[in-house]
């Protein structure tokens, strides 16, 4: 998936916005938070990237976010799987024409702590438990205005027997966006305004950052049970649909990048044809 964005060089973005930490509201994240799973297994291979692209001007990131905070309505959900993204993103060295391209976001599903009935320890049974799953609405955007360092669009898709497959909070066409940033939000009443923390370097090249944001709505479920059936049961649960102000996004992530001559060293998936 590909997608413009402005201002920055790739060298830039990769020392920058490439690490999604959310440790610095309460601590700076160390070498003995990093989680597993930064490989660069997911790098968009050289057919995917623009024709005519100077991998010696390309690099790779990838970001996982190890822990942290998503509140929506009335769910607040402690981050205790790992989610993934990888990008690559270069500019071209005549015209400075920038570009980024985007490859799965990985995540597992993860428990919902009060279940169907949002009380604790009522989750035992199955049919009581609900899990989360955040997935992509569209391509990111890296640093698209002011000082958002990246904008996600996500859905949420909610897992319990009852619901069936397919549904979510939020949806292609009416996504949660997560303007995320390391500077100091300014969200509507009653949120306060909380500060993210940039970029800073853990053990063997990992990044480590804060970007936050509680200034963001969060649209009703679609698509629960058969029909829609249990859209309202959904919301009712989940407190939607959930004006800005009420909702914060808290990630503790981890960055690693490579640039793409150095990615074709270790792997020949890498290597221009």
């Amino acid at each position: 998936m590909r997608a413009p964005f402005r201002r920055f060089t790739a060298a830039a973005l990769g020392a920058g916005l490439a690490a999604l930490a959310l440790t610095g509201l309460t601590r700076s994240a160390s070498a003995d938070d990093i989680p597993p799973g930064l490989d660069f297994g997911d790098c968009p291979t050289p057919d995917q990237l623009p024709a005519g692209y100077d991998p010696a001007f390309a690099l790779c990131t990838v970001t996982v976010i190890g822990g942290g905070e998503l509140k929506i309505g009335s769910i607040d959900q402690t981050i205790t799987q790992p989610i993934k993204m990888t990008w690559a993103n270069g500019y071209d060295p005549v015209t400075l024409e920038q570009w980024a391209v985007f490859g799965p976001m990985r995540a597992e599903p993860q428990r919902v702590k009060g279940g169907v009935l949002g009380i604790d320890g009522s989750d035992f049974i199955p049919l009581l438990q609900i899990s989360a799953q955040p997935q992509l609405a569209a391509d990111p955007e890296l640093s698209p205005e002011g000082a958002v360092a990246l904008r996600l669009k996500l859905k949420i898709k909610t897992i319990n027997p009852l619901l069936g497959d397919t549904c979510f909070i939020g949806s292609d066409a009416d996504p949660i966006v997560l303007n995320l940033t390391y500077a100091t939000t300014d969200p509507p009443p009653p949120n306060k305004p909380i500060t993210g923390t940039g970029p800073h370097v853990l053990d063997n090249g990992v990044l480590a950052s804060t970007p936050v944001d509680n200034a963001f709505a969060v649209p009703r479920s679609s698509g629960c049970g058969w029909n829609g059936i249990l859209n309202g049961i959904a919301d009712f649960r989940a407190g939607l649909p959930s004006p800005a102000g009420t909702n914060t996004a808290v990630f503790e992530s981890y960055s690693k990048y490579q640039n793409y001559p150095s990615l074709a060293k270790t792997s020949a998936k890498y290597r221009a044809k």
